[in-house]
Order: structure tokens, then sequence, then C-alpha cells
């Protein structure tokens, strides 16, 4: 595992700030599962998570999931350039 060089009060401002993304897109149950596997997926691919100190791993993926959300969120309202008329 890898050596802890954080301070106590920096984890919590980088969980509070992917925490406040998180909040930005209208999250239903389906975007959110995808989401979840997706994040899933991609972290079982790449070995490199199991070197990261936990509480840094969870940020992370949690900020993936983030990303997948809005992703969905944007594809499914339409606001994604380039993608034509999407159909209801």
């Amino acid at each position: 595992m890898a050596e802890e060089s954080y301070a106590g009060d920096d984890l919590a401002a980088w969980e509070w700030s992917v925490n406040v993304l998180r909040g930005g897109p209208r999250e239903d149950a389906s975007d959110a599962r995808q989401a979840r596997e997706a994040t899933a997926n991609l972290c079982s691919a790449w070995g490199g998570w199991m070197d990261m100190p936990e509480p840094i791993s969870n940020i992370v993926q949690s900020a993936v999931e983030t990303g997948y959300v809005q992703a969905l969120a944007d594809v499914r309202d339409g606001r994604v350039s380039g993608l034509g008329a999407l159909e209801e």
C-alpha cells in the first residue's frame, strides 16, 4: 500500500468537491446504476487502483462515477454536440 502523504483536511476537501459535482446532474436511479457498473468495469481493467490508499481510491472512484452520471444526463437531455436529435 502506498504511503499516506495527505492531510485529513485535504482529504475532506477533495471528497466535498466531488460531492458538489455529483449533486449537479439530475441523477436518476438508472444513471447511477449504469455509472457504478461502468466505473467497476474501468477499475477492474486497471490494476493501478491497488496501489492507491483506500481513501484516495474512493474519491477517484466517486469522481469517475460522477463523470459517467453527468455524461448519461447530457446524452439523455440532448446536450451532446454532434449526436443529432435524440429520440425520446
